[in-house]
């Protein structure tokens, strides 16, 4: 591959860093969840402004800590089509149905005028997804129409880390928010997630889920339901390090994505532009092919002619046409049709590799295969 579609952001320097410190956690003989975790909790809700951090074993586990805290059973909940599945597989586990809503397909963010339409008096939540780490242009409405049916807003911020909006961070919109640290995240530890909150009692409950339904860890007294959503004290070990890196990591994110923006200018592509006022992380740089050019040609021509692999799509496949739905339709609280614009959204979109460090030299040669692949699918007959 001429350029990776996803670099982990250490270098030699912060390997020699780690490995000590790797060392002195294997001392120390506490490896299970300690003082990493803890630091870990404390330094992310610090750097949203938020009181309250829970860490859990993945972002999946950190969203379905939030559901089951506020026990969303036989109530239903709003997710957007165009994200991954976990986002609708955490409220089920929690004993939730889904209602999809369909999406902007100039965006693939969820449309607060689909929402309104489907919330239902037994909306418990509505989730708000970041896609891509770009925030919501309409999420202010989306959090009214939440809030007028007595429903909790959750962010699904696991693209999200450092987005901003108005100055507001992702994670500090709703009610609460989980965060994903996976392999491929803006800050990577492999695996783990955080679930944020400025609610109290919601903090508590999550804390206490995640240890087998104990109100105090270790006590061996269960007062409620829980199972192991612990997270790991060497992914946290990690998670210090990627957060103390945070600025710098967000700075050379946004620095690859104003290169893609200028090289993409005058193109037959069309980046998926932040709203007004906002400062994506940039997970993913999204662009959208132009009307006719068929996806799966132009990346298999792209790689096959030239030597370049772009990322996966944020997501290929809207969760309405996914096939988990057809067998298990007990899940869904509203009935299954066809979203126009998730369709579209879905289908047109590309993602350019993005990662602190990509030379921009390197961009600007694959915006230049992209432009010649682009023109000869095009030309082709039907």
């Amino acid at each position: 591959m001429l350029i990776p579609p996803v670099k982990i952001p250490f270098s030699e320097e912060d390997i020699e860093r780690l490995a000590g410190r790797f060392k002195d956690v294997l001392r120390s003989g506490y490896i299970a969840m300690g003082p990493n975790s803890a630091a870990f909790e404390a330094g992310f809700a610090d750097w949203l402004g938020l009181p309250f951090a829970v860490g859990a074993g993945s972002g999946t586990q950190a969203l379905e800590l939030i559901c089951r805290a506020r026990d969303f059973s036989g109530a239903s909940v709003c997710v957007p089509a165009a994200t991954f599945m976990a986002t609708a597989f955490a409220p089920i586990a929690a004993g939730a149905r889904i209602v999809l809503v369909d999406c902007d397909p100039r965006t693939l963010q969820m449309d607060p005028a689909d929402l309104e339409r489907k919330i239902r008096p037994d909306t418990r939540a509505v989730i708000l997804v970041h896609l891509g780490g770009f925030m919501a242009a309409d999420w202010e409405r989306i959090k009214r129409t939440a809030a007028d049916a007595g429903a909790m807003l959750i962010e699904d911020a696991a693209h999200a880390h450092g987005s901003e909006a108005g100055g507001a961070m992702a994670g500090t919109l709703g009610d609460a928010a989980a965060f994903s640290f996976f392999a491929t995240k803006v800050l990577p530890t492999g695996e783990g997630g955080m679930a944020v909150t400025s609610d109290p009692q919601l903090a508590e409950r999550m804390l206490s889920i995640r240890q087998h339904g104990q109100s105090r860890p270790g006590s061996n007294v269960h007062e409620g339901f829980g199972l192991n959503y612990r997270p790991s004290e060497i992914h946290a070990l990690l998670g210090l390090d990627v957060l103390a890196r945070a600025a710098e990591i967000l700075e050379a994110r946004r620095a690859a994505a104003a290169v893609y923006d200028r090289l993409l200018s005058g193109t037959r592509f069309s980046p998926v532009a932040a709203p007004p006022g906002q400062k994506p992380s940039y997970y993913k740089y999204m662009a959208f092919l132009p009307e006719g050019v068929p996806r799966k040609e132009f990346k298999d021509l792209l790689m096959r002619e030239r030597g370049y692999v772009l990322a996966g799509e944020v997501y290929a496949l809207p969760l309405s046409r996914q096939p988990f739905w057809t067998g298990n339709p007990e899940f869904l609280a509203h009935p299954l049709e066809v979203l126009p614009g998730a369709d579209e959204g879905c289908s047109r979109h590309v993602c350019l590799p993005i990662w602190p460090g990509l030379d921009p030299d390197d961009q600007a040669r694959l915006v230049e295969a992209m432009e010649d692949v682009c023109r000869r699918v095009r030309s082709r007959p039907a």
